[in-house]
């Protein structure tokens, strides 16, 4: 009888089974709605407007809601994706000319644009969940996230090297990296937005009370 109830709807096994595939359905719709590259800010916001839901367990069908959320954040999240596009690109390109360069001064620009790159990376974590919780326009949302990186500083550190593991493990080992490469692809997003959200949540939650 004990064996039977593990599979009810109710039981926690079950309710845990559903919360990891929804993460991992999720993590999949996710990567495929950033192929185009434009979509990339819809797709991440999209993805925290449902993982904010279900890290504060309320009723949601993950699909309906996703594709709800990303029809809403499309027009408002093009000039985000579009600033994220451009500072990618930007620190890519010196990243792989200062990896040729033989200058003196190379090592200096490149700590210069790894304190960038955190700074970057440390602001984004905030955004797109900004973006899915609240309605705002760009400059306020930047703001807000500025400002939530700088005053939530232990939680921007955790956040932040979560969201750069990737990019650490594949720049450590590129091997390795290339052995789980796919798993990641498919599941990585969404237990990257699933750990953030957990923390998030309770910044979010603690603001509202105060206003």
């Amino acid at each position: 009888m004990a064996f039977k109830d593990t599979f009810r709807g109710d039981s926690a096994y079950s309710q845990i089974m559903t919360k990891v595939f929804d993460i991992l359905w999720l993590s999949i719709l996710s990567i495929l709605c950033c192929i185009p590259l434009i979509t990339i800010g819809t797709s991440l916001s999209s993805l925290y407007y449902v993982m904010l839901k279900l890290v504060r367990d309320e009723e949601t069908t993950v699909t309906r809601n996703y594709f709800k959320a990303f029809k809403q954040n499309f027009l408002q999240s093009l000039p985000v994706t579009m600033i994220l596009l451009v500072i990618t690109g930007i620190l890519a390109a010196d990243f792989h000319i200062l990896g040729q360069s033989d200058s003196q001064n190379a090592s200096v620009i490149y700590g210069c644009c790894i304190v960038i790159l955190l700074a970057a990376a440390a602001v984004f974590s905030y955004v797109f969940p900004l973006m899915a919780r609240y309605q705002n326009t760009t400059r306020k949302i930047f703001e807000n996230a500025a400002r939530l990186a700088a005053s939530h500083l232990w939680q921007t550190i955790v956040m932040t090297a979560v969201n750069l593991l990737p990019l650490g493990w594949f720049l450590i080992s590129a091997e390795t990296f290339a052995a789980i490469f796919w798993i990641w692809i498919f599941a990585g997003m969404g237990i990257q937005a699933f750990i953030n959200s957990l923390i998030i949540r309770k910044i979010f939650d603690r603001l509202e009370a105060e206003k």
